[in-house]
């Protein structure tokens, strides 16, 4: 192995040249001690400062400031790891500072060498620190990347740890086979010392293990840099670009001592210490970022709990009950008005289910139908068209309107439940309607009065046939002979007669009865039908003629026979007042058919003068008639008996001449009962 002499002898002058600089540093403050000074002490202390400065020994200085700084940041990342011990990344960090603090010491003895033994020992020995170094940055950039190919990396951690074994197996180091000599060049202001020896030529594993290192660092930078987010590719910059520059620096001052066009040691602290600044400026803007984060998420946590506050206090101010339920079926909220319907306290209720709350023969159904809204979540009413009942602690049942409203944004999904107690509304529907049935019971009662006449003559016409076939039976029974068979006729013509005239009693005994409402399925052909009957004796008394076209194989409708009866009877007995004083034109035409929505209308048309327009709703309120007779309930208690059938009852003028009264009920399609 050659010989090499990193800088030539002409360095020994330039150490000479450093010593009377520092021998007049030295007087100067010898005399500022002693007290020798002119009479201007300022001027000799800012003398005294300028001579200090400019032999101030920079090197350990600056060196000191990288290694502090380097302990500082590592410090600062320590902390952070042990309150969050996941951030592996700072750990790594942490280690690496250090290193790279070790490593300036290190640095600091080599160039103080004062004999080639020294200066080979502390070479030997650097290599420990800077292997540190090395796997540290391949660590810390896998954790902190999350990328990279682990076989470069493995690759530069095995041969940077072999070069440490060679370095102490081969020479006095992997750099030289031998130390013969030191060089002292002046460096920064200071004399630094240098080795000179013979080249150890296993440091070639050195440089393969700062080629994978290079290799490794620029396929990971480079791979976090596609994924295209600006938090990559601000690491891939700062990071993988601070430990480039480092190998550059290195490398690059390396080669103009080599070359000599610079007399310096080849140094490599200011390069770790880039590595250590791009580092812990990265993991520190993330630990501002974090913080910042943090303070937000507590800003945002202060105002989603006074929203929280907020939300409570509107739920506990609300008239009705209120539950605050997940998809699952679980309470999380409930309000004073919940526990009042319910009779159980909040501690009961939430955590619970609201399948707790209804009825046991409900329970299943309740479950699917909750699913079904929790699968489309949109404001609602729950158990449309069915009665409600809530489920009180006591076993008795409660009827409720329900309504559902998802909460927008809230995670999990969470829906508000308002459950509103109609048990006062049902009582006082249930008041009105036997009050609806007394006055229907009344008007009744007021329309039979106006067809007693009519009636009367129903009644007259069989009762008069009975009597007068049984004088012509005793009759013919008193010849000789009998004449029994002409007499047994007469018998089966008494027997018609009595039945004729029991229908019209039993029809006017329904009509009389005060009954509950009875629903059944019902054809509206034959409710107009027997109606109809009922006024037959009416309508030959006021020369009425009736026309009738009915649909057939209407479907069935679910009403009361008797109310829809009711109803037929005043809508004739208006259409018949309607046509008054048209004498042999006076016409009516009862019809039936199937609407467009599949419900069952029956019309009332005359050929009577019409009704105003202005009228046309008016009619139906209560006690407005145009008759003098009247005292206009009629018509406002047909449309309160078919709304409450589910229908609805309407006029209006024909085209020609004349008004039209007609109703319409729903359809029941399903052949059940409604009860």
């Amino acid at each position: 192995m050659r010989s090499v002499q990193l800088f030539p002898r002409r360095a020994d002058a330039s150490f000479g040249a450093v010593a009377p600089g520092l021998k007049a540093r030295h007087r100067l403050g010898g005399a500022a001690r002693s007290g020798r000074t002119d009479d201007k002490p300022i001027a000799a202390a800012a003398a005294y400062v300028i001579i200090v400065g400019v032999h101030t020994n920079w090197i350990h200085l600056v060196w000191a400031m990288m290694a502090a700084a380097s302990l500082t940041l590592g410090i600062i990342h320590l902390v952070v790891w042990f309150k969050q011990r996941s951030h592996h990344a700072n750990l790594t960090f942490f280690a690496l500072a250090s290193s790279v603090a070790v490593f300036s010491g290190f640095e600091l003895a080599i160039v103080g060498a004062q004999t080639p033994a020294e200066l080979a020992l502390w070479l030997r020995w650097a290599h420990v620190p800077i292997a540190a170094i090395v796997v540290l940055i391949v660590v810390f950039v896998r954790l902190y990347f999350g990328v990279g190919r682990l076989w470069l990396a493995w690759a530069a951690v095995a041969f940077r740890l072999l070069t440490v074994l060679l370095n102490f197996t081969t020479g006095v180091n992997v750099n030289f086979q031998e130390v013969t000599g030191l060089q002292h060049s002046r460096f920064l202001g200071e004399v630094v010392s240098s080795p000179i020896g013979t080249l150890n030529a296993w440091q070639i594993v050195a440089q393969i293990a700062n080629l994978l290192l290079v290799a490794f660092v620029v396929d990971a930078s480079v791979t976090l840099w596609r994924l295209g987010d600006p938090v990559s590719r601000r690491r891939a910059t700062v990071v993988g670009g601070g430990i480039l520059a480092c190998v550059v620096l290195v490398i690059g001052f390396a080669v103009l001592i080599l070359s000599g066009a610079v007399r310096a040691p080849t140094i490599m602290t200011p390069g770790f210490f880039i590595v250590v600044v791009a580092m812990g400026y990265e993991l520190s803007w993330d630990l501002f970022v974090a913080q910042r984060t943090a303070a937000q998420l507590r800003h945002s946590e202060a105002e989603l709990q006074s929203s929280g506050e907020r939300f409570r206090a509107v739920v506990e101010a609300a008239p009705n009950a209120m539950l605050l339920v997940d998809a699952r079926g679980q309470i999380s909220l409930a309000n004073a008005q919940a526990e009042s319907l319910f009779g159980l306290s909040r501690d009961v209720l939430v955590g619970s289910t609201v399948e707790r709350l209804v009825p046991e023969r409900v329970r299943l159904s309740h479950a699917a139908d909750r699913g079904g809204f929790a699968a489309e979540l949109r404001p609602r009413a729950m158990g449309l068209g069915r009665d409600t009942h809530a489920l009180r602690s006591d076993g008795s049942e409660v009827p409720v309107e329900v309504f559902l409203t998802p909460m927008r944004g809230a995670e999990p999904s969470m829906i508000l439940v308002s459950i509103i107690d109609i048990s006062e509304r049902r009582l006082n529907e249930r008041r009105a309607a036997t009050q609806r049935d007394e006055i229907a019971h009344l008007s009744r009662v007021a329309m039979l009065g106006e067809l007693s006449g009519s009636l009367a003559h129903e009644l007259n016409q069989p009762l008069a046939a009975i009597l007068s076939n049984a004088q012509a039976a005793q009759r013919l029974l008193a010849r000789d002979p009998p004449q029994i068979q002409t007499v047994t006729e007469i018998l089966a013509d008494i027997v018609a007669s009595d039945r004729r005239a029991g229908a019209v009693i039993e029809r006017l005994r329904s009509m009389l009865r005060k009954e509950d409402v009875k629903h059944a399925l019902l054809d509206l052909n034959h409710v107009a039908e027997e109606s109809l009957r009922l006024m037959h004796s009416d309508l030959l008394n006021r020369r009425v003629r009736v026309d009738t076209s009915f649909a057939q194989n209407l479907p069935p409708v679910s009403g009361d026979r008797v109310q829809l009866q009711q109803v037929m009877l005043n809508l004739l007995i208006n259409g018949c007042d309607a046509v008054a004083g048209r004498g042999r034109e006076a016409r009516l035409h009862v019809s039936s058919r199937v609407t467009e929505r599949g419900s069952v209308a029956i019309a009332i048309s005359d050929n009577g003068e019409g009704i105003a327009p202005q009228d046309i709703e008016r009619i139906f309120e209560p006690f407005v008639t145009s008759k003098s007779h009247g005292i206009g309930l009629g018509l406002a208690i047909c449309r309160s008996i078919i709304e409450a059938h589910g229908g609805r009852l309407w006029a209006s003028n024909n085209e020609s001449r004349g008004a039209t009264m007609e109703f319409e009920l729903p359809a029941e399609l399903t052949g059940s009962e409604h009860g």
